[in-house]
């Protein structure tokens, strides 16, 4: 089912990405992932590359080693990302986003670490988790199976097997649905581990209120320092000059939400 996998990728995850563009958090589906001295470096997109090459520079490591961490990734693989997540959960370590942390380094990164400091003319930014599939399917008032249909639809049409023959949408459908699932126990469980009250932060912006409120190269939302810290995430700190949210890379990439607007 490789081909089926790649295309629900595609399909449900890929469409937001910041890829092409200048100033966009790395998407390198090899990341550089490495230690320097006290500080993890993360490069790339989060993919199961980057979560073993994680596991194995830090099997190299001491206990207690690793306190900072600096991150530029444009998401990827939900599900590597998670498991990243669980990973740097245990670390705890001061995160500092260069560039943007985005997708699902917003989703499972950012939220595991102690503080979050954002570089100047850098972004932390969301356009929703797997839980959002169901959020989107129950607005539309329909399954989550028919949800994922009708996003796979473009490319189930045209799309052959490695024999040839017309994919199977039903048992693509089959192990779609199972999958996305599973992920969201997943991020549940990562969210429950970092004592997150729930996922507001990454699922707010899901669903058709915000409709055609993005323009340009925006892609997803962000929110105001205070509105991250009431929102149950880690410490926020911008270190460019002035607001955050009227920050150059905040107003090219991102649409400002507030907690009042996730509701309802």
């Amino acid at each position: 089912m490789r081909l089926l996998t790649a295309m629900f990728a595609i399909a449900c995850l890929a469409s937001p990405a910041l890829a092409g563009a200048a100033g966009k958090p790395s998407t390198n589906p090899m990341p550089d992932v490495r230690i320097d001295g006290d500080t993890l470096i993360y490069i790339g997109g989060t993919n199961d590359h980057g979560l073993q090459a994680l596991k194995a520079v830090l099997a190299k490591v001491q206990d207690g080693q690793i306190t900072k961490m600096l991150v530029n990734s444009g998401g990827g693989d939900t599900k590597a990302a998670i498991q990243i997540g669980f990973i740097i959960a245990d670390l705890k370590p001061h995160l500092t986003i260069d560039t943007g942390c985005f997708s699902s380094c917003a989703n499972f990164i950012a939220p595991t670490a102690a503080t979050i400091a954002i570089r100047e003319n850098a972004f932390l930014g969301w356009h929703g988790n797997d839980r959002g599939f169901a959020i989107t399917a129950a607005e539309e008032g329909v399954t989550l199976r028919e949800h994922l249909r009708a996003m796979v639809a473009p490319q189930a049409s045209d799309a052959v097997g490695p024999d040839g023959r017309p994919v199977d949408i039903e048992a693509f459908l089959d192990e779609a649905v199972t999958a996305a699932e599973a992920r969201m126990t997943e991020e549940a469980a990562l969210y429950a581990r970092i004592g997150l009250p729930n996922d507001t932060f990454a699922v707010c912006g899901v669903g058709s209120r915000f409709d055609n409120r993005l323009s340009g190269d925006q892609r997803g939302w962000g929110f105001s320092l205070d509105d991250m810290a009431r929102l149950g995430l880690p410490p926020v700190r911008y270190e460019g000059a002035g607001r955050y949210e009227d920050s150059p890379a905040f107003r090219r990439w991102l649409i400002v939400l507030t907690p009042e607007d996730c509701r309802g």
